[in-house]
């Protein structure tokens, strides 16, 4: 065959397998297919998986179809009203606004203090009695108190910094209770997938062997065997989702709105708020710990009462202006009168005493406090430390596991099919399987959590002077992975030969789950050309 004067090689067995297998797609009805498969795959895809028997289509998910803009926006939303308008915030913002009026109240004894009052009666004058009605003026003004003015002052004002550092850590724990319903709801939402798709491998694998029990080829009793697992696979779904039940009620507790299915994004704790170490982190969690803050402002406050009930021991020296009005003089004919007065209060002798000594036992079990939380915050930052670093090998020593369980799984199926296995070998690898990638996402999700903690005692989590984006670097979607990253899981239904493959979970952790993907029948024929055309 010859084209403007070239000659075409002839057609070799690869290329008659290409148009071979473009005609078995168009008839198989392709543009319906196309429908629901995007025109741009995202990168790392793998749009097409081919085995000797059948042709699959596999699309990766990733982190934008598992949460769109739209969900991610109305989370952190909801987040940030939650840091304004949570009850627990209100409670301490309201105790806040308290300290604020008790400073405004101890400012105002230095103003001048007016005093009016009113007096009736009678008086015996001249042998007479006679009825009077008194009017009483007097404007004083503390001219010397000896500090007990200035350390009233300094204590209302210490009182109110610890009040906003209890503020602030209140925000910062509903910010991490909140962050963690979150995950506890992805948590069990996760595992009540996965147990539920073992219940359906378990089922699709007794239809197989019942049909062989049937031909006479086995007996009964792994099928009974398989009844069995199934049931308790169920019966732990039902389990997992009565917990994704409770899950689901504090979310919306915190957040105010229940989520639709697998609606919610990826959590991922961005890589810099990380210390990096654990003396880093002990230093961190010491200089930006709210509630060493908060008892460091008590100590003070608490030094403050000592020097006002030390204070109260000296005299006072007031100015005074007073006026009394009499319209008959009975009592009082004299005008305004202006002076000092000078006030010595000793008391009985006791009550000074043990003012002050009750300031000081306060000062001494504030200070005693202080250290007793710094050891806290300490153990707090070493923990959390300890625990982010042995979650990450638990996580990654588990996901090592659940590869070998799967290739345990996949190489008892094969023996299955091929009839040198038995079913209740291919059950006992799938158990193992199940139970660790429920261990598996137990570890990851352990882990967001710990590291939440890490990040909460460092004071990461939420500075005080941050601006109205920080959060969303919480929720930022993460690069998709490059081709050849990630592996397909194992081929749940032997007798369809699908594919499952698994989305990752946050931190590069697949999602758990094995789901059957979508196949496409070739007609007879088709796979031995393929086979034949190198594919």
């Amino acid at each position: 065959m010859s084209m403007h004067g070239r000659t075409l090689p002839p057609p070799t067995p690869r290329r008659r397998a290409r148009a071979w297998l473009a005609a078995a797609l168009l008839a198989a009805g392709l543009p319906a297919i196309g429908q629901s498969i995007p025109s741009t795959p995202p990168p790392g895809a793998r749009t097409i998986a081919l085995a000797p028997a059948s042709l699959q289509l596999a699309q990766q998910l990733t982190a934008t179809s598992l949460a769109d803009s739209g969900a991610r926006r109305r989370l952190l939303d909801a987040l940030h009203a939650m840091l304004t308008e949570h009850p627990e915030v209100l409670k301490a913002r309201a105790a806040f606004d308290s300290a604020g009026h008790d400073l405004n109240t101890a400012r105002g004894e230095r103003w001048p203090r007016l005093k009016i009052g009113t007096n009736s009666g009678s008086a015996d004058r001249s042998g007479n009695r006679e009825n009077y009605n008194a009017l009483n003026a007097e404007v004083r003004m503390s001219l010397l108190d000896g500090g007990a003015i200035g350390a009233g002052i300094r204590s209302a004002e210490f009182q109110q910094a610890a009040q906003a550092e209890v503020l602030h850590g209140t925000r910062q724990n509903v910010l991490l209770e909140a962050l963690t319903a979150l995950l506890e709801l992805q948590r069990f939402e996760a595992k009540a997938r996965i147990a539920g798709e073992s219940a359906g491998i378990i089922a699709q694998l007794a239809r197989i062997e019942e049909r062989r029990a049937e031909l006479g080829a086995v007996g009964r009793n792994d099928l009974r065997q398989a009844a069995s697992r199934q049931a308790g696979a169920r019966a732990q779904q039902h389990a997992l989702e009565s917990r994704r039940a409770e899950a689901l009620a504090r979310f919306t507790r915190y957040y105010g709105f229940a989520p639709r299915a697998e609606g919610l994004p990826a959590l991922q704790v961005p890589g810099h708020w990380f210390p990096q170490g654990e003396a880093q982190a002990l230093q961190a969690a010491e200089a930006s710990s709210t509630e060493l803050q908060e008892i460091a402002r008590q100590v003070e406050r608490a030094r403050a009462e000592v020097d006002r009930s030390k204070a109260q021991r000296l005299p006072t020296l007031d100015a005074v202006v007073a006026r009394s009005h009499d319209p008959k003089g009975v009592l009082y004919n004299d005008g305004t009168r202006y002076g000092v007065e000078l006030n010595w209060n000793f008391g009985n002798g006791f009550e000074l005493r043990d003012r002050i000594l009750k300031a000081l036992s306060e000062l001494q079990s504030q200070e005693a406090q202080q250290e007793a939380v710094r050891r806290q915050v300490q153990e707090a930052a070493s923990a959390a430390w300890g625990r982010v670093e042995s979650g990450r090998q638990r996580e990654a020593q588990l996901a090592d596991a659940v590869q070998e369980a799967r290739a345990a799984f996949e190489g008892r199926r094969r023996l299955l099919e091929v009839g040198r296995g038995s079913l209740a070998q291919v059950l006992d690898a799938q158990l193992d399987m199940q139970n660790l990638m429920l261990d598996e996402a137990d570890a990851a999700y352990d882990q967001r959590i710990t590291e939440l903690q890490l990040v909460r005692t460092t004071g990461q989590l939420l500075p005080p002077e941050v601006d109205g984006q920080w959060l969303d670097v919480l929720f930022a979607q993460a690069p998709e992975p490059a081709d050849g990253d990630t592996a397909p899981l194992t081929s749940p239904i032997p007798a369809a030969g699908a594919v499952a493959q698994a989305a990752p979970l946050p931190h590069q952790a697949r999602r758990l789950q094995l789901r059957a993907e979508r196949q496409l029948q070739l007609p007879q024929g088709g796979a031995t050309l393929l086979a034949r055309g190198g594919w």
